[in-house]
């Protein structure tokens, strides 16, 4: 009987934290990213007609360091772009990018404004846009190639209608 009340407090722990990490992120239509991708793209008009992600991470978080390969093996297979959150300028985020072999698209998000404009809190964070355009899913924290892949699928059954 102790096993289960221990068993039901880190339940109810665990849902209570991500509900608080994920109650301020948006949904519905992305706020604007003005910013380029590092290699010059707009970054919105890839994510424009899902199904496809918007991946907040850093280069200093391990969760995120961890999700590396998902996240690669899906913007395989998906349009997407990535967000590098306070994670150096240009240069430190290039070499990075190059050390570990990421062929991503990202936005430098270095003073964390374009992160604040998105309600993340916590890296890695994740949106997933439906095929309007519209935000319908996020999430905040490890994510499995197979729990994004369900959400991109889901989304794209969506048409907006989530």
């Amino acid at each position: 009987m102790k096993k289960l009340g221990i068993y039901l407090f880190a339940t109810v722990f665990i849902f209570a934290g991500q509900f608080l990490v994920n109650s301020d992120l948006v949904n519905g239509k992305p706020p604007a990213i003005s910013q380029t991708s590092m290699n010059g793209e707009n970054a919105l008009q890839r994510v424009a007609k899902g199904p496809a992600i918007l991946y907040f991470w850093a280069e200093w978080c391990g969760i995120c360091r961890s999700m590396q390969g998902s996240v690669g093996n899906i913007l395989k297979d998906y349009p997407g772009v990535t967000v590098a959150l306070r994670s150096g300028d240009d240069a430190k985020l290039a070499g990075y990018l190059r050390d570990k072999q990421l062929n991503w698209p990202v936005v430098n998000d270095n003073g964390g404004e374009i992160g604040q404009r998105y309600g993340v809190k916590a890296v890695p964070a994740i949106f997933f846009i439906d095929a309007t355009g519209d935000i319908v899913f996020s999430t905040v924290g490890f994510t499995s190639e197979w729990g994004m892949r369900a959400r991109l699928w889901l989304a794209g059954l969506s048409g907006g209608k989530l």
